[in-house]
């Protein structure tokens, strides 16, 4: 869990979407509208038992195929053009409506005035080592009439000092979404 920090790194990216023109929002993974995203966080919450998160290979397919057709990794890497976000598997459900991302770089399918978007949050679940819950409208004109609920957390992987991102987003026309 955070501990007391000079600033609430969910706070600052709130406000930097806000002021931003994001239509992301972040907070702690204590709830979810999607009773699936609930789920995914109490396995996440098992298999972290007595440590700071789990590891990747905690999270086997045979536990994860609830969640797989929603399920992005992420991984946070090193370039020449500086760090950047690689997406390792993009889910069938996720692609259904996004196409498949799996091997690209995040900079190479978001626009650049919404990369920062994006990156912001996986920069913040990397700052904080803990699950997050996240409410978005999508962006994109060809997704804009979507909005989406994730659960998105660290897993730990040997050989990177950097914990790869899991997120599971779950999508509803923006007419129905709750907030």
């Amino acid at each position: 869990m955070r501990t007391a920090a000079r600033s609430d790194p969910m706070k600052v990216f709130n406000e930097q979407a806000k002021a931003s023109g994001w239509t992301f929002t972040c907070g702690p993974a204590t709830g979810f509208d999607n009773p699936a995203l609930s789920g995914a966080l109490a396995l996440w919450r098992e298999k972290a038992k007595g440590r700071s998160m789990p590891a990747r290979s905690d999270m086997t397919a045979r536990l994860m195929k609830p969640y797989m057709p929603h399920m992005s990794l992420l991984e946070k890497v090193g370039t020449p053009k500086g760090p950047r976000y690689r997406v390792r598997l993009h889910g069938t459900a996720l692609a259904s409506y996004a196409g498949d991302k799996t091997g690209q770089f995040l900079d190479e399918i978001i626009p650049p005035d919404l990369i920062g978007s994006y990156t912001s949050v996986y920069d913040t679940v990397l700052e904080l080592l803990e699950p997050m819950r996240v409410v978005r409208d999508f962006q994109v004109p060809e997704l804009d009439y979507l909005a989406g609920e994730s659960l998105i957390a660290p897993l730990s992987a040997p050989g990177k000092a950097t914990p790869l991102i899991l997120s599971i987003t779950y999508v509803m026309p923006r007419s129905a979404a709750v907030r």
